[in-house]
């Protein structure tokens, strides 16, 4: 009995220094936790800029997002996102240019891309296990991404598709990369 006393003792002691000690460490925040320690490449992130030309100045486009904007990885086409939203309420020098608002003022539209690539056809169970185990991964290596078009909206409302057939560049997947920023393309409409 009294080792047992001793024992409870020794433990209430230590925890009571524990808890009051200043540099304790205690973490309230939610936090994402991941069983496995590889990091498994899952995102493209982008920034298009569509402008007109009036004369010789550029004019940007202001719209409150970017629409299915199609995607291609090797000729596959990916998973086609909006741009985010933007709040173009504030956006300063508004006029309209054939049916499109635009400004003086450089916008940009920021596009996130979730890496899926699905096969032609499925034929067996393993092609589907195949795709469920790699639906977020692509492995390393260089690769051919292109913006084969997107989708804005006129001052009326109207979806346009907007092709983009040239902009084509590289895309180099690196070991324990999760996300990759391309970079940001100025897109020219034809009207």
């Amino acid at each position: 009995m009294k080792l047992l006393i001793l024992l409870f003792l020794s433990v209430s002691i230590a925890l009571t220094s524990c808890s009051n000690d200043p540099d304790s460490y205690q973490y309230n925040e939610p936090t994402i936790y991941s069983p496995s320690d590889k990091v498994v490449f899952s995102k493209i992130i982008m920034f298009l800029k569509p402008y007109v030309n009036d004369g010789t100045q550029k004019k940007y486009l202001v719209v409150d997002s970017l629409r299915n904007i199609v995607i291609k990885i090797n000729n596959k086409v990916w998973t086609t996102p909006n741009s985010y939203g933007l709040d173009t309420v504030h956006v300063n020098d508004k006029t309209t240019i054939n049916n499109y608002r635009v400004t003086t003022e450089s916008v940009n539209y920021p596009a996130s891309v979730n890496v899926v690539s699905y096969p032609e056809n499925f034929e067996t169970a393993g092609q589907y296990a195949d795709l469920l185990n790699n639906y977020f991964n692509l492995n390393p290596g260089l690769y051919i991404c292109q913006l084969q078009s997107f989708d804005i909206k006129d001052i009326f409302g109207n979806l346009i598709t907007i092709y983009t057939p040239y902009l084509s560049f590289p895309v180099e997947i690196k070991q324990e990369q999760e996300s990759i920023n391309i970079g940001e393309f100025e897109v020219l409409l034809n009207y």
